[in-house]
């Protein structure tokens, strides 16, 4: 049975740093550094997701272009939805990992009818992959050994 993202939001939380469209680049910024992370979900009024930030996307559509993310908005660098992937609760973590690897996405929002429940990142995924392959070979070792 293989693990969905919904498991992995068990395990890692489901909390997920927001920040509205119409806010500063710069606090953005501040809220990233901050909290040592690399993406906010861009929500509306209501909650509702519209986007994300990334660290990519300031460096690439402000910074590099000689743009203030003093004087221009999230919504003037973020990643619109309509042009993101997301993923569902449902979908196997192996699945993430190949949509991640192969359109070399960083962040993927966890949407559930349509409502944001989460944010996995391809750190997240990457750990969780690794953990469980060293509880297999610590499983191996032990059924080779005789000491299960």
């Amino acid at each position: 049975m293989s693990t969905t993202v919904g498991d992995l939001l068990r395990i890692k939380g489901n909390k997920v740093e927001t920040i509205a469209a119409a806010e500063p680049l710069l606090e953005a910024i501040r809220r990233m550094s901050a909290k040592h992370i690399g993406c906010l979900a861009v929500v509306t009024k209501v909650g509702k997701l519209s986007g994300i930030l990334s660290e990519r996307d300031v460096l690439w559509k402000v910074i590099a272009e000689g743009l203030s993310p003093k004087t221009h908005r999230v919504k003037d660098a973020m990643t619109p939805l309509k042009q993101m992937k997301t993923v569902a609760p449902s979908v196997s973590v192996e699945e993430c990992m190949a949509l991640m690897t192969g359109r070399r996405h960083r962040h993927l929002p966890v949407l559930d009818d349509g409502k944001l429940v989460g944010l996995i990142s391809i750190g997240d995924v990457v750990k969780f992959m690794l953990d469980a392959q060293q509880a297999t070979i610590q499983s191996l070792e032990k059924y080779i050994t005789g000491t299960f």
